[in-house]
């Protein structure tokens, strides 16, 4: 059992995305690692969290809170993250709070002075998963549940608010590149409204962006 801490120290994983990170910030220092945008992700994941806290100054036990991206995004990157997060939390006994990958996404336009913004990434099949999220708050507050939309309808959508999407170029010129990865931004999030955590109640707790094809052929919502 880990001792309690009065420093919080929070690492974020994000191998939801098509910009994989890891991430541990603690009194206000951000220590952060790039992974493979590719199936590589989830072998170079426990070294990359490891790096991110020697950097950080901090062994793992010293981590307070642990946050994941689970999704949408890659279906095997997001399982990988997913069990990772559960396994350390289970270890530490610390919670462990799973986050929209579109939400994480928003919170990354937080540092370009954005209010409102919609979130898109790629879902596959020539369709986008989109969503609207207020910045007006410590933490980004959805608008409305995430659709699936063709990249010509995302700017008729976004209304005039900004648009951050993931890969670059996936709805270019209509989005802003993101500062940062989304787990940094994730990591800050986190830090920054300490009494909004969620905890997942399950170590497959994925957010997928349409059902799988052979939910789809038999018919599940």
């Amino acid at each position: 059992m880990p001792r309690p801490s009065s420093i919080m120290t929070v690492l974020a994983i994000d191998t939801a995305s098509p910009r994989p990170a890891v991430a541990v910030l603690s009194e206000g220092r951000l220590s952060e690692e790039s992974l493979p945008a590719d199936r590589r992700a989830s072998e170079d994941l426990l070294p990359a969290v490891a790096r991110a806290l020697s950097a950080a100054g901090r062994p793992l036990e010293a981590c307070t809170r642990i946050a994941v991206c689970a999704g949408p995004g890659s279906f095997t990157g997001l399982r990988v993250g997913l069990a990772t997060a559960w396994g350390f939390g289970r270890a530490l006994a610390i919670p462990v709070e799973c986050v929209s990958t579109l939400e994480a996404m928003a919170e990354a336009g937080r540092s370009q002075g954005l209010s409102r913004v919609v979130a898109v990434l790629d879902a596959g099949r020539g369709d986008l998963v989109c969503e609207r999220f207020d910045l007006g708050g410590p933490r980004a507050r959805s608008l409305g549940a995430a659709v699936l939309l063709r990249a010509g309808d995302v700017e008729g959508f976004a209304s005039g608010d900004r648009v951050v999407a993931l890969p670059e170029g996936l709805v270019a010129p209509a989005a802003r590149p993101l500062a940062g990865t989304v787990a940094a931004a994730l990591a800050a999030a986190i830090v920054r409204s300490p009494g909004q955590a969620v905890a997942c109640d399950s170590p497959l707790a994925a957010i997928y962006s349409r059902p799988s094809a052979a939910e789809e052929k038999h018919g599940a919502a």
